[in-house]
């Protein structure tokens, strides 16, 4: 989204004004101003679930809405709209229809933190499809851009909070979209929003999934060999006994390498595990150990996810990423537009 704003701004310093830019027609002017205001439904919503329950999930994914809140806002100053926010205060909406949305949105989510979790993953089935729509109704290339990026993110976070769900042992029931389209996007085999990304050096950064706290990823791509590298942070499936210790940091840490060639968005990797050394010495040598797959996929420079099956542990999914800060966001959407090479 940095980009955008980059390219609004030179066409600022070339003298671009209003009435030399691109016009909307109704029905465009109509959907990126109610995306506007829907963004912050997501948003207002989250964090007040946030204070409810404490749930770093809504918390992360509040900051990720209010990105949205603001792509959104520099494509309605760019076509010279009015912004429909004109308070910013949570709950506070100019649509009264989703004024009244998220009273009931809020009343649903109070409940239950199983209930909350159905909220947030309605919200980006809602989200996913008024997107889509709003896609198909215009052929303004930036605003098509921008709408993509957004919705990138939504599936991803669509795919965090059928997570959460799932691990109160429910199988997440399609709320707005197809049952068939949101188990696609849940198990990464729709289509993705960009489909002529491709993996670059840009994407070189700490990576984490907004549903899980102290846990991460961090990737390195290797353009020249066409290869990816990736570390993953992570625990064990149980919590060890009380009498089970460590010398350093806790017993339950788990870190896993996985490494692979990549092929436009995706890359195939194999997983190792490491064991048998000690810290900061060569000797005894650790040995690692092949222990299953990872499908590593990009939508965008910062929507990913990674599909896992690790046979040792019998456990398959699939964990939505994206940067911990956006700061190589620029720098990957360069070599995204150049051949994907430095």
């Amino acid at each position: 989204m940095k980009r955008l704003i980059l390219i609004l701004a030179a066409l600022v310093a070339c003298g671009a004004s209003s009435s030399t830019l691109a016009q909307l027609d109704a029905t465009e002017t109509e959907d990126l101003l109610f995306m506007r205001e829907e963004e912050k439904l997501a948003r207002d919503t989250y964090l007040t679930l946030y204070d409810r329950w404490s749930q770093n999930i809504f918390q992360n994914i509040a900051r990720s809405e209010q990105r949205h809140m603001d792509t959104m806002l520099d494509m309605i100053q760019y076509y010279g709209l009015e912004d429909p926010v004109t308070d910013d205060t949570v709950g506070a909406f100019n649509n009264p229809v989703l004024a009244t949305l998220y009273d009931d949105l809020i009343e649903r989510g109070s409940a239950s933190l199983l209930e909350a979790l159905h909220v947030g993953a309605y919200i980006e089935e809602l989200d996913i499809g008024d997107l889509r729509a709003a896609i198909d109704r215009t052929d303004e290339v930036l605003l098509i851009n921008a709408y993509e990026n957004l919705l990138a993110g939504s599936r991803n976070h669509l795919r965090a909070f059928v997570s959460q769900i799932t691990w109160f042992g429910i199988d997440y029931v399609a709320q707005v979209l197809d049952q068939d389209d949101v188990d696609a996007i849940v198990e990464g085999t729709d289509p993705p929003a960009n489909e002529g990304f491709t993996i670059n050096a840009g994407l070189n950064d700490s990576w984490f999934n907004p549903a899980t706290k102290g846990q991460g990823f961090f990737i390195t791509v290797y353009p020249g060999i066409k290869t990816v590298f990736l570390a993953w942070f992570t625990y064990d499936t149980e919590q060890p006994d009380a009498s089970v210790t460590a010398n350093l940091g806790s017993p339950d840490q788990r870190w896993l390498t996985a490494q692979g060639v990549y092929d436009g968005a995706q890359a195939e990797m194999e997983v190792k595990v490491f064991a048998g050394g000690l810290f900061d010495t060569g000797t005894p040598e650790p040995e690692g150990v092949t222990d299953g797959s990872i499908l590593l996929q990009f939508e965008n420079c910062n929507s990913g996810s990674v599909t896992y099956d690790i046979p040792s542990i019998g456990r398959t999914g699939t964990i939505p990423i994206e940067r911990i800060s956006l700061d190589n966001v620029p720098h990957c959407e360069k070599l995204a537009e150049s051949d994907g090479t430095p």
